[in-house]
C-alpha cells in the first residue's frame, strides 16, 4: 500500500477539537450506539465528521486536478453511502475508527495517489530488526504484507532469512515487479483472500508496517494472522501513534483522513482483539519523540493542511505545475507559516514523553493455550 500523508498521533489528554479548526466539527456525547470494531464495546462517541469534499481535498488539490478531484469526491460519497463520514472513539479500549468502517479499495488509491512513494527507512524497521537479532531465525519463513519496494525486506534478506523463504504482498504492480526482481515470492491479493487458504501455519514471522490502519474487517485480519502463523510464530506490526494523531488534529495539522486510515489503534485495542483470537500481545511501544524529526514533519503537515483551504496561498502554491520552482515555492510558503506554529511546538515539547513519535509498534505471538492463560493471569 502506498505510504499515506496521514496524521500521526497526539498527547493522550488531547481528544477535543478546538473551534478554530478549519473543518472539524466536534460532536461529543451523542447517543448513537456504534460497536467498537476492536473490543466490541458500545461505549463509543463521535469526535467529529468530515465531508466527501473535505476528504477529497486532503488527497487532491482541485486546482491542480479538478477532474480527478470531482471523481474522488463522488467515489467517497458512494463508498460511505452519504456525503459524510464520522470519526468515533471507544471509551473502553481507546480505538478510534471511521464510521462507516469501510476501507478504501483499488479505485480510491488509484484516484488519491498519482505518485505513490515508499520510505526507505522507518523507526519500526530498526526496532523490529533489533528484536529479530535476539531470536532464532535460521531456516524460518517470513511474510511481509504491504511490502512496497521491499526496503524492509532488503534489510533482513540473507541476514535473518534466506531469499527463498521470504514472501511479499503488495497491490502495486510496479512494486511487485521490483520485489520479484529481488527474488521474493510475490502476491497481489489481500492475505485474507483464498489465495492464502493453502498456507495454513506457513510462516514463522509476519510483518505489517503501516498497514493495519488501512484495513476494515479487523476480526478477519487477526483470524488470518493466527491461521498463517506457525506455532510460536510472531507478527510485528506498526501503526500511526494515536497520540500524535490527536495532537495534529487539535493543533491545525493534518487529519488522519478516511478512507485511507480508518483505524486508530491503541495498546488496549490490540490487546482486546488479540485476546478474542487467542493471540498474545507481547510488546507494544511508542516511537520515541525526536524534536528534529517532529519539527520537519509538523512544518510540512501544517502547510499541507492549510493547502486544503479553498483560496489560500498554500492551495495556490500546491496547484502550480510540478517543477523545481514549485518545490521551492512550497518550501518558502511552509517556512513563512512556521512562526504561527510556535504555540503548538511548545505544547508538543512539554508533552513529548506522552506524545512520542510517529509510530506505535507491537509484537504479537501465537502461543499455546496454557501459555496464553498464564499470560492473561499475569496481566490481571
Amino acid at each position: 500500500m502506498a505510504a499515506a500523508s496521514s496524521a500521526r498521533g497526539g498527547p493522550a489528554g488531547v481528544h477535543s477539537i478546538p473551534s478554530k479548526a478549519t473543518f472539524l466539527r466536534p460532536a461529543f456525547g451523542d447517543s448513537e450506539m456504534t460497536i467498537c470494531p476492536a473490543c466490541g464495546s458500545v461505549s463509543t462517541a463521535k469526535l467529529f465528521e468530515v465531508t466527501a469534499d473535505e476528504a477529497s481535498r486532503h488527497f487532491i488539490n482541485p486546482r491542480q486536478d479538478p477532474d480527478r478531484s470531482r471523481k474522488l469526491t463522488s467515489h467517497l460519497s458512494d463508498l460511505w453511502g452519504s456525503n459524510t463520514c464520522d470519526i468515533r472513539k471507544c471509551a473502553d479500549c481507546g480505538f478510534g475508527f471511521a464510521d462507516p468502517f469501510v476501507a478504501g479499495g483499488f479505485e480510491f488509491y488509484n484516484l488519491a495517489w498519482a505518485y505513490p512513494s515508499y520510505p526507505t527507512m522507518k523507526w519500526e524497521y530498526a526496532r523490529t530488526i533489533e528484536e529479530l537479532a535476539g531470536l532464532n531465525t535460521g531456516g524460518k519463513t517470513a511474510l511481509e504484507v504491504g511490502s512496497g519496494f521491499g526496503y524492509f525486506l532488503d534489510r533482513i534478506n540473507n541476514k535473518f532469512f534466506h531469499t527463498s523463504d521470504i514472501s511479499a504482498v503488495d497491490y502495486n504492480e510496479t512494486a511487485r515487479s521490483v520485489l520479484a526482481s529481488k527474488g521474493f515470492k510475490t502476491f497481489a491479493s489481500d492475505f485474507r483472500e483464498d489465495t492464502f487458504d493453502s498456507m495454513k501455519e506457513a510462516f514463522d514471522f509476519i510483518f505489517m508496517f503501516q498497514v493495519f490502519e488501512h484495513m476494515d474487517q479487523v476480526d478477519e485480519v487477526f483470524a488470518r494472522l493466527k491461521y498463517l502463523l506457525k506455532a510460536q510464530g510472531s507478527a510485528f506490526i506498526a501503526v500511526p501513534n494515536e497520540n500524535r494523531t490527536y495532537y495534529m488534529e487539535s493543533h491545525g495539522s493534518l487529519v488522519d483522513m478516511p478512507p485511507n486510515h480508518i483505524g486508530r489503534w491503541t495498546k488496549e485495542a490490540f490487546d482486546a482483539i488479540c485476546r478474542r483470537h487467542g493471540l498474545q500481545l507481547s510488546k507494544c511501544e511508542r516511537e520515541p519523540f525526536n524534536l528534529a524529526k517532529f519539527l520537519k514533519q509538523d512544518i510540512v503537515h501544517s502547510f499541507l493542511r492549510k493547502g486544503q483551504k479553498p483560496g489560500s496561498v498554500s492551495e495556490f502554491v500546491r496547484a502550480l505545475p510540478r517543477s523545481k520552482a514549485q518545490r521551492m515555492a512550497q518550501g518558502l510558503t511552509a517556512l513563512a507559516i512556521s512562526p504561527s506554529r510556535l504555540p503548538a511546538w511548545a505544547y508538543a515539547i512539554r508533552n513529548a514523553s506522552t506524545m512520542g513519535g510517529s509510530a506505535l509498534w507491537a509484537k504479537i505471538d501465537k502461543v499455546s493455550s496454557p501459555a496464553l492463560r498464564i499470560h492473561r493471569q499475569a496481566k490481571q
